[in-house]
């Protein structure tokens, strides 16, 4: 018995110091990143670097930031594009997940295998039939260009439409229209709240992916103003290549914030809504 369970000990111990080494190779960088943004370039680049800056937690480069770039107002082009490509992708993909797991209708499988399909296209390939069709439509330097081409994505479409075969029962669908429910009534009274846990799972997926979109909003943007501010990013690391790349770092730290306070705040959430839509215990 005494083996068995320093056995079990040893293991447990074994586990935590990989999980432990996992941790501080994931979060290094970050704190590198941090910290790099109250260095100077000497300290940035030094062949013995330290991770707390010579002259203490000073605030030059994030005033370098505010005066030399338009840093909030690309932060909020990032809010209204995350926000408002996550509430669309929500509301259609829930629809459309719901009328293809719980409807039937003519050439259903052919469509939802072509919207599957859609997911083998590599964004590479849809960039230029995309910018030429969002410019024709006058779109180019608007922030609407940058949320409708992403507002229905294949995936929560797939999603959508796993969790919403095994979680809402027909049975119900069934009892609410004897009870002279319409379908849109159904949906809205019935799908949605039932599908709440795989919602907001996709709401936080659409959303980090939004935020960190980088190549189209730089193609469909040409005015340094209407960036998003990971696509600022690359602006300021073009500038910050003559030095002073504690800015670079600076917009970065400030840029990862909101992503990872909705990670903190909500991953529990977004693992349990993708774990029921699998049907798993």
């Amino acid at each position: 018995m005494k083996k068995e369970k320093a056995e079990i000990i040893l293991k447990k111990l074994i586990s935590l110091l990989l999980l432990l080494i996992v941790i501080i190779v994931t979060c290094f960088p970050f704190l590198m990143m941090f910290m790099g943004s109250f260095k100077e370039d000497y300290e940035i680049f030094s062949l013995s670097p330290k991770i707390l800056p010579a002259a203490g937690f000073q605030l030059k480069m994030y005033r370098m930031l505010f005066a030399n770039w338009p840093f909030v107002t690309n932060m909020m082009n990032s809010v209204i594009v995350a926000v408002s490509t996550t509430a669309l992708a929500c509301f259609f993909c829930t629809a459309a997940g719901f009328t293809f797991a719980k409807y039937q209708f003519p050439f259903k499988n052919v469509l939802f295998i072509i919207t599957l399909s859609s997911l083998m296209i590599p964004l590479e390939t849809r960039l230029v039939p995309t910018y030429l069709l969002v410019k024709q439509m006058g779109g180019v330097n608007h922030l609407w260009s940058m949320i409708l081409p992403n507002a229905i994505p294949a995936f929560g479409i797939f999603m959508m439409r796993q969790f919403a075969s095994g979680t809402v029962p027909q049975e119900t669908m069934e009892a609410a229209r004897i009870e002279g429910a319409r379908e849109n009534q159904i949906l809205m009274r019935i799908g949605f709240p039932m599908l709440k846990p795989a919602i907001v799972s996709l709401a936080i997926l659409t959303f980090m992916n939004t935020w960190n979109e980088f190549l189209w909003p730089i193609i469909i943007t040409t005015k340094k103003e209407k960036l998003t501010v990971t696509a600022l990013l690359r602006s300021i690391g073009d500038v910050s290549m003559n030095g002073n790349y504690g800015v670079l770092l600076a917009a970065a730290a400030l840029s990862a914030l909101p992503i990872l306070g909705l990670y903190l705040i909500f991953h529990n959430q977004m693992i349990d809504g993708i774990v029921e839509g699998t049907g798993k215990e």
